[in-house]
């Protein structure tokens, strides 16, 4: 075999990969916006569906094995070909002096844009992972033989009622306070209620929920191509308004979570 098919065998097999990453993504994503949702879409309910399934999730065995081999893994793998692919992927959807090709079709600029929000995740995925994971993740510390879990917030006006209602014990220091809960559930929804209090975070975040919405649901309807579920051009063009509704709903889970935890449904 010579060594230019064995590198065309390659890159054969990696984008399989590359693609069959990304499909299990796409149902990692679903699950975790229903998740998120579930703090400001049931208005009223102080956020208990979000906190019943952040305890079931939480309690799972050998989680953090788990999140590598299940998210960490296929995140690098797809993240890293994804790079690769848009450094050497040329646009030609936009406007063109003539030099170059200028095709501004509906799928030249799903191309275009699938390529430009792929750097909008990895910057969004790295600083989510580091603000979510590390920077502001409860601590579980013993505290009079029994295991609690810490969260540092902003005091507010509405902060002391909701922790009352969800019974979480808070200790104020001046302007910041700090929450005491018994579960992680509790502790992280006031995590992200204290995220999400910040307008720029939601406007940052909104940007970054837009981009992983559209980028799933076209690397979706790409990859049913790449894996022969839709061959013909009639099948490939009834699956697109599909994908769009997948789209819209990404969208709006996410969006809700966003707006909708600390200024519709936990700000009081």
């Amino acid at each position: 075999m010579s060594t230019q098919t064995q590198s065309a065998s390659r890159a054969f097999v990696w984008r399989r990969v590359h693609s069959l990453m990304g499909l299990w993504l796409v149902i990692y994503l679903i699950e975790h916006l229903i998740v998120n949702s579930q703090a400001a879409l049931w208005l009223g309910d102080d956020g208990i569906g979000f906190i019943r399934m952040v305890n079931w999730l939480e309690a799972l065995p050998y989680l953090q094995v788990i999140e590598i081999a299940l998210i960490g893994v296929p995140l690098v793998i797809h993240g890293y070909w994804g790079v690769k692919r848009a450094l050497s992927a040329k646009s030609n959807a936009g406007q063109s002096n003539g030099a170059t090709p200028s095709l501004q079709y509906e799928r030249n600029r799903s191309f275009t844009w699938q390529r430009l929000t792929s750097w909008i995740l990895l910057v969004g995925i790295i600083g989510h992972v580091v603000q979510m994971r590390f920077v502001q993740m409860p601590k579980e510390v013993r505290q009079e033989n029994q295991i609690v879990y810490v969260t540092h917030l902003q005091a507010d006006a509405g902060l002391a009622s909701l922790a009352e209602r969800i019974q979480v014990k808070i200790v104020k220091e001046g302007d910041r306070a700090v929450a005491i809960a018994k579960t992680p559930g509790k502790a992280m929804l006031l995590m992200v209620r204290e995220t999400f209090k910040s307008p720029l975070m939601c406007s940052l975040y909104s940007i970054f929920v837009l981009a992983a919405a559209f980028h799933a649901f076209n690397g979706f309807w790409t990859s049913l191509i790449t894996w022969g579920a839709l061959l013909s051009y009639r099948s490939q063009r009834a699956m697109i308004p599909v994908c769009w509704v997948g789209v819209a709903l990404l969208a709006f889970l996410g969006l809700a979570a966003i707006w909708g935890s600390y200024w519709v449904n936990l700000r009081n």
